[in-house]
């Protein structure tokens, strides 16, 4: 999944191709640092986002959330956009469709956006 940003950062990652001794590796990087591991032969593209994806799921889930990414709550089923997230007090400001914002909790989150059909899929 090449849509998924750092939890640490926000930033993008990249697929990397690099010389490692007489061979050729890969891996996913970003620029602070967080990268999936090495090995000692080219992994390909899909297997390296796909050791991504598994990296990043060990993050807790406020951590992976950014702003802008749509998510449901208990009480509603209407989804709803992330305004910005509050690491420090664990708080998720969200908009609802009607335009109010309001402050959540990771508890009180039904799906977050990861759990959520894809584009193509359906819901989102």
């Amino acid at each position: 999944m090449k849509d998924i940003n750092c939890p640490l950062c926000g930033g993008k990652p990249e697929y990397i191709e690099f010389g490692c001794g007489d061979g050729e590796s890969d891996l996913i990087q970003c620029n602070c640092g967080l990268c999936t591991p090495a090995g000692s032969y080219p992994n390909g593209e899909e297997n390296c986002w796909k050791d991504w994806e598994k990296l990043i799921s060990k993050f807790p889930p406020i951590m992976r959330v950014n702003a802008g990414d749509n998510l449901t709550y208990f009480g509603t089923s209407d989804f709803v956009t992330v305004v910005r997230k509050d690491m420090e007090s664990c708080e998720i400001q969200i908009e609802t469709p009607e335009g109010e914002l309001y402050i959540i909790e990771p508890k009180d989150v039904h799906k977050w956006p990861w759990e959520l059909e894809q584009k193509g899929g359906a819901e989102q």
